[in-house]
């Protein structure tokens, strides 16, 4: 028995380290997110803010199958003109800290008439993460550019659409 009440007593006293340890009041962690469908995306933006900083994910999910989005490396004005790069970028009162990345790889779109490669997202969703920091109250705003396209055709691009995180 006297090893089992040490063995009690060692479990009780881990769970009171842990749960004081974890007892600083409210989670640092809060979510703000808003959405915007346009041009057949339809984007979702949540920001979670955390002690060691932020972060934004922005989901763009083509509202039909077999459409994609241009990568977040194309150029600001494509390739030979050709293309619309997904930017997310933020205002108001946030800044970014860092550089956007992507939850998809990228693969060269090749446009055999005109002799160009496009960098492109597989079709379907894809995610955007770009740190960020608060820089007080106030508005918090993601704007976005991006365009979608299948195999034969493409939508209405997007430029620079504010979602406002509430």
């Amino acid at each position: 028995m006297t090893r089992r009440r040490a063995l009690v007593a060692a479990l009780a006293g881990a769970l009171l380290a842990g749960g004081c340890a974890n007892s600083g009041g409210p989670s640092s962690t809060t979510d703000r997110s808003g959405r915007l469908e346009a041009g057949g995306v339809t984007v979702e933006a949540t920001l979670t803010d955390g002690p060691d900083g932020g972060r934004l994910r922005t989901t763009f999910r083509p509202q039909r199958p077999g459409f994609h989005l241009y990568s977040i490396d194309l150029p600001p004005d494509g390739v030979q003109g050709l293309g619309i790069p997904t930017v997310v970028a933020v205002r108001g009162s946030l800044d970014a800290t860092g550089a956007a990345s992507a939850d998809m790889p990228v693969s060269n779109l090749r446009i055999e008439e005109l002799d160009v490669d496009l960098p492109v997202y597989p079709d379907g969703p894809v995610t955007v993460t770009l740190p960020v920091r608060s820089t007080g109250d106030g508005p918090a705003e993601v704007v976005v550019t991006y365009g979608a396209c299948s195999a034969g055709t493409c939508l209405p691009p997007v430029r620079e659409r504010v979602i406002a995180l509430t």
